[in-house]
């Protein structure tokens, strides 16, 4: 199994990195291959909402030339794609927005009842590290995922995955646990 880790943080070796450092060595582990993508190692412009991407039937197309169409190409190549993120201010990372925003690149027939995806069906998986508490912390970035993926993308979510209190003593040991349940739901048929 191909699987592309996507860490939406700002830091290399943050609490996200670390639970998708596990997530990632229990994955080679089972004989998956896995390629991470650092967004902050990437250039990323924000959409224009231009909607150049709905005018061409290759998939995915821009008109901007930055490094999104290479990340997106893996994704549509990639059996899986994992989208890990820290909560800031109960959002997504300014990071790893683009790259979300961009995904519209991956969609056809946008807003029409005909609207589907180039990655219907991927197996897609969501990472959040906050804080706090996870109810008051990652309930709109859960429902935000949620409503992109499952809703406009079309993926196969099998599973979001919230370690909260990251700052807690016994963070790695609950990053071990998450990890051992998302590989778990990756590999379920």
């Amino acid at each position: 199994m191909k699987v592309i880790t996507i860490l939406g943080s700002p830091k290399k070796k943050g609490k996200t990195a670390k639970a998708l450092d596990l997530f990632e060595e229990k994955i080679v582990s089972k004989g998956g291959i896995v390629e991470r993508i650092h967004v902050v190692d990437y250039e990323m412009n924000g959409c224009q909402g231009c909607y150049f991407c709905q005018t061409k039937e290759d998939k995915p197309n821009c008109v901007q030339n930055d490094d999104v169409l290479l990340i997106l190409k893996k994704i549509v190549a990639a059996d899986a794609v994992i989208y890990a993120s820290p909560i800031y201010g109960f959002d997504f990372t300014a990071q790893i927005k683009p790259l979300l925003d961009r995904h519209l690149c991956l969609v056809t027939d946008f807003a029409t009842p005909n609207m589907s995806s180039v990655i219907k069906g991927k197996r897609t998986l969501l990472l959040i590290t906050c804080a706090d508490n996870s109810d008051d912390n990652a309930d709109l970035v859960q429902e935000i995922f949620y409503r992109n993926f499952a809703g406009v993308l079309k993926t196969n979510i099998v599973g979001k995955y919230i370690i909260p209190f990251s700052a807690a003593p016994d963070f790695e040991e609950r990053a071990q646990e998450n990890a051992d349940k998302m590989v778990k739901a990756l590999l379920h048929d």
